[in-house]
């Protein structure tokens, strides 16, 4: 049954895009464009103790929000969105410093986040892929990796990649899939983790994104770019979020731009290691209660490290994430460790 106000009904619905305002929102047997209510524009912002506002949101609507609009004819007004059940959100990246820092919410109401990477052009960065992971666990979404562009390879190398893949994120729990969006190669295992799900693709751009969702689906027919051979960066095919549906599949995936920037929203930084599910057994096993895993003694962290039960690359990851903090973050480190 759908609310009322005065004597307009409002309909529950689906936004399936957003772009520069206007999101198109999918309600039973049409979609609708739509636009926020005034009132809801204000929740954009917050004021500071100061009495000065203060952006919150990059937008306050997101691919995969459940909302309720008002119907006025061929268009619509978003009137209300209904709590999130998981998130993928992003700090947006700053223009300059001094930007206050701001969320970017990728996509709402998710199962899964497929983590698509490249072998070659551009070449494999397990720091982004970490990054996103972290942001991942954090709003209660499960990461799948997608290694395209596996055709680059041949024999040695190809195992190479399957042991340090192994290697790295079997201790975690972590799924991964070896794929070639040109040749089809386990494009069907793909389909099968994609399978009644709504997913939501996150890579850098000229990872092959839209290629493997060409795919999956061939009627699909998304545009493609060629990578920059000099810079090995892709360039954007894709410029805004919108969810495609593969009705043989029952599943939802929302594409996204290509992301360069991932910073962290929301994740305070001395929890980082909390995110990190290989590092979970070792908490609280260590000489000092807030340890940082950087230079302590007798840090439990750093000799799982040693042990092998932690690779050294994810490590490597954490403390990246954890030098990027606040510097006050940092301050009280080096302090208590003189």
């Amino acid at each position: 049954m759908e609310a009322v106000i005065g004597e307009q009904e409002l309909v529950t619905g689906t936004v399936n895009r957003a772009e520069s305002g206007f999101y198109t929102v999918a309600i039973p047997e049409r979609e609708v464009l739509c636009r926020l209510r005034g009132k809801m524009k204000d929740s954009l912002y917050e004021e500071t103790d100061d009495g000065q506002l203060v952006r919150r949101y990059a937008d306050p609507v997101a691919v995969g929000d459940e909302v309720r609009i008002t119907v006025l004819g061929a268009e619509g007004v978003v009137e209300e969105i209904l709590p999130r059940r998981t998130k993928l959100s992003r700090l947006l990246p700053k223009p300059h410093d001094g930007t206050p820092d701001i969320e970017q919410i990728i996509v709402a109401n998710i199962d899964q986040v497929v983590i698509v990477a490249s072998v070659e052009q551009p070449r494999l960065n397990l720091r982004f892929i970490d990054r996103v992971m972290v942001l991942a666990e954090f709003g209660g979404v499960k990461p799948v990796l997608c290694i395209n562009k596996v055709d680059l390879l041949r024999g040695a190398d190809r195992e190479k990649l399957s042991e340090l893949l192994t290697r790295v994120y079997k201790p975690l729990g972590a799924t991964w899939h070896m794929v070639s969006a040109t040749e089809g190669e386990n494009v069907d295992a793909l389909r099968d983790v994609l399978a009644g799900q709504f997913s939501v693709f996150a890579g850098s751009s000229g990872v092959g994104k839209s290629s493997i969702l060409n795919a999956l689906d061939p009627e699909l027919d998304i545009r493609t770019r060629e990578v920059s051979k000099s810079s090995q960066k892709g360039r954007h095919t894709t410029t805004y979020v919108r969810i495609h549906h593969l009705d043989e599949l029952d599943a939802r995936i929302a594409d996204t731009p290509g992301i360069r920037e991932v910073g962290l929203w929301g994740v305070p930084t001395d929890t980082i290691d909390y995110y990190f599910l290989e590092m979970r057994p070792f908490l609280g096993k260590c000489k000092y209660s807030d340890c940082w895993h950087f230079d302590e003694p007798r840090c439990a962290i750093r000799g799982a490290v040693d042990a092998r039960e932690i690779s050294r690359e994810r490590y490597e990851s954490y403390k990246r994430l954890c030098q990027e903090g606040p510097v006050e973050d940092h301050e009280r480190r080096v302090k208590r460790l003189r």
